[in-house]
């Protein structure tokens, strides 16, 4: 596995990490087991949350890496709180990062991150909206109370660096710009056909922010699903409906799995720090760790897929 910086943190990871938003798809045994599998093939990266599997998903991280000897780093997050005051209110972030601790059976994590910092409610005592940040509106990001909080927690020793993570390209270009932090992830928006975190990964980079990607399989992009095609779903535009089909085609062509495709594709980019997989077990992250083995794609049909961006 490829060794990279993690930003300008001091701190190294690997090309691939391990997103746990699918380890009990099938089982918790099934979640040990892949993360398991992940450190036998060299990964060193673990990303979590505790929205993923409704909690299990950390759990299944503390089980299998308890007692584990080696340089990894381990990431959680903060938030998806069912009450918009609780975004602002210290007692619930250190609550819930205490339970966070608890169930990975840790008393510090390497990464702490707020999830979906695009959210309103991180950067807005306005309990009306509910969505994402308004164009409209002007944010005091950087003094927001969840960011205290995760200085806090990062003075005191209980997690290394401190982040932000988001699923819309264009409002997390605005947070980015607008706060200090170590690490940034950006989920939906880099894979074979979207390439929107090309507007907000410049910005990290620039910065010397460890630049996370995640989601890079989600909607058919793992393994073919002709019946997107055949009855597409009410997301999938005109242009999609022709990018997927195109995909697939070159696909075909080339002889790879998807996910691996999709993998080599991604290892060209020269923004990423880390591309985080969400396998549900131990077969699907050897897939890709593989397909990382064997480089980016060649030149040609890097090229081909270049030519498919739908965003």
């Amino acid at each position: 596995m490829e060794i990279r910086d993690y930003g300008t943190t001091g701190a190294k990871d690997t090309a691939l990490g391990l997103g746990g938003a699918f380890l009990t798809h099938r089982s918790f045994a099934d979640g040990v087991a892949t993360v398991r599998k992940a450190l036998d093939l060299g990964i060193t990266y673990f990303d979590t949350s505790p929205m993923y599997c409704s909690g299990a998903s950390q759990a299944v991280l503390g089980e299998a890496l308890a007692g584990v000897d080696g340089d990894f780093l381990l990431a959680t997050k903060l938030g998806y709180f069912t009450e918009p005051s609780r975004f602002h209110s210290r007692e619930a972030l250190i609550t819930q990062f205490e339970e966070n601790l608890r169930l990975l059976r840790r008393k510090h994590v390497d990464t702490l991150q707020l999830h979906e910092a695009d959210m309103h409610h991180w950067w807005s005592d306005d309990a009306a909206s509910s969505d994402r940040i308004l164009s409209e509106r002007d944010y005091s990001f950087d003094d927001a109370p969840a960011l205290a909080v995760l200085r806090e927690l990062k003075a005191s020793g209980r997690c290394r660096f401190i982040g932000l993570s988001g699923n819309s390209a264009e409002d997390m270009t605005r947070v980015l710009q607008n706060t200090t932090v170590d690490t940034f992830l950006l989920a939906f928006n880099y894979d074979l056909l979207r390439r929107g975190a090309r507007q907000a990964l410049p910005i990290a980079g620039q910065r010397g922010i460890a630049q996370l990607i995640g989601a890079i399989f989600q909607r058919g992009l793992a393994r073919p699903q002709p019946e997107l095609l055949d009855n597409p779903p009410n997301w999938m535009t005109a242009d999609l409906v022709e990018g997927y089909r195109r995909v697939y085609a070159l696909q075909k062509e080339s002889g790879l799995t998807l996910a691996a495709l999709g993998v080599r594709y991604m290892l060209a980019q020269p923004e990423p720090d880390t591309i985080i997989i969400g396998a549900a077990n131990p077969a699907e992250i050897e897939e890709c760790v593989q397909a990382a083995e064997q480089g980016p794609l060649p030149e040609d049909l890097y090229r081909e897929i270049e030519a498919l961006s739908a965003s």
